[in-house]
């Protein structure tokens, strides 16, 4: 009997490379859901694709990326962590900001997205994760619900990065979506340094041994290579990231821990 498994390709509409390894993963049936980028100016040339594919489809909250900064001042998420837990962010920005890319999302999907997470997790950030189920609430009344919302903490210990992430806000928000009954995720697994060095099997192997519950999801950034700007620092990982899911050791190791593609459970 096999066990369920989201893997969740991020960033799609970040470029052609990444959308088209996302796609490509897709058809194959190993990345079962992605999450768009809809601030980026490509994303009205990438959506028919991704609305004809087989995936589930979600909404990439973005504050951080080189996209971000025509809705919201762009910050790392260093400095935007900061401000959040101390209270300091413009709540009525952080709304427009959110509302403008659901916006997008509807205008191109003809559909409210199947889930919600964010671009560098800053989606549960305090002052974010609040704004983000208001808006959902707002937006969808007694339907909010129906759209899912990734929740970021990792159920046993998966490094000191994944626990870093989990405790910035994962834990309000998924306190925050429960009176809703936003569906949610029942563990995070695929965070590391994205060093190019990494022995993907060995984290792959980690990851889908000590997944929890019944809709576990695991991330992945993925590219194929061809033309880039170089303006993406983890360019590297995500070719390896690509290759390595599209190979046959990962289609035995999955096979060998009987994990089969899912699909974001609907609520």
């Amino acid at each position: 009997m096999t066990e369920p498994l989201i893997i969740n390709a991020d960033d799609y509409a970040m470029d052609e490379g990444v959308d088209a390894a996302i796609l490509d993963l897709g058809e194959r049936g190993v990345v079962t859901a992605t999450s768009a980028m809809t601030l980026s100016p490509t994303w009205p040339e990438a959506a028919p694709a991704l609305k004809d594919a087989p995936l589930s489809r979600g909404l990439h909250i973005d504050f951080t990326s080189p996209f971000a900064g025509e809705t919201y001042p762009r910050q790392s998420i260093a400095g935007l962590t900061i401000k959040s837990h101390a209270g300091a962010l413009d709540r009525k920005h952080v709304k427009k900001a959110i509302e403008r890319q659901f916006s997008l999302f509807e205008e191109h999907m003809k559909a409210a997205p199947d889930f919600v997470d964010g671009h560098q997790h800053a989606h549960h950030l305090p002052g974010i994760a609040e704004t983000l189920v208001e808006v959902l609430s707002e937006r969808y009344g007694g339907e909010a619900g129906r759209v899912g919302i990734r929740i970021c903490v990792s159920r046993q210990w998966r490094g000191l990065k994944a626990s870093i992430i989990g405790r910035t806000g994962a834990f309000r928000l998924a306190e925050l979506g429960s009176p809703a009954g936003h569906g949610v995720n029942s563990d995070f697994a695929g965070v590391y340094d994205f060093d190019e060095a990494a022995d993907l099997g060995a984290l792959w192997r980690q990851w889908l041994t000590g997944l929890e519950g019944g809709a576990p999801l695991l991330m992945c950034h993925v590219a194929a290579r061809g033309d880039h700007d170089g303006s993406d620092p983890i360019r590297g990982a995500r070719y390896r990231e690509y290759e390595w899911l599209r190979g046959e050791a990962f289609a035995a190791l999955t096979q060998q821990l009987s994990r089969s593609p899912a699909h974001w459970p609907r609520a």
